[in-house]
């Protein structure tokens, strides 16, 4: 029950973290940050679809909590980020971050997809 849990939190969470620089981008303008933020959104979206189809394991192993704590902190930049978003305003640095902090949650997510099945 825990590892189911654990799935799709993780789920969600790499889901949420797609959805990010997408809201951020959008305020201002088009070009390539918008672009890049397009594609981040979909690629999370069919990264999640594949994990979920595909992710899953029978008990809990050391890459569950890894990959829940890595997407923790992940989140938890993207709350600060989106504050200084609101803050500040439009700035190229913020949607810059925030698309790289999106890469590597991706990353992440494709470590515990692979984790799983390898464990």
């Amino acid at each position: 029950m825990l590892e189911l849990l654990l799935h799709i939190s993780i789920s969600f969470m790499v889901l949420g973290i797609s959805m990010f620089p997408a809201q951020m981008v959008k305020t201002k303008g088009g070009g390539t940050l918008a672009s890049m933020a397009g594609i981040s959104g979909l690629l999370g979206f069919f990264l999640v679809g594949t994990g979920i189809f595909i992710g899953g394991t029978e008990a809990v192993h050391a890459y569950h909590y890894i990959t829940f704590i890595a997407q923790l902190f992940i989140l938890g930049l993207f709350l600060l980020i989106y504050h200084l978003f609101k803050k500040v305003g439009y700035s190229k640095l913020i949607n810059i971050c925030s698309i790289f902090l999106a890469i590597i949650s991706h990353l992440t997510y494709v470590y515990y997809v692979i984790a799983s099945f390898m464990y």
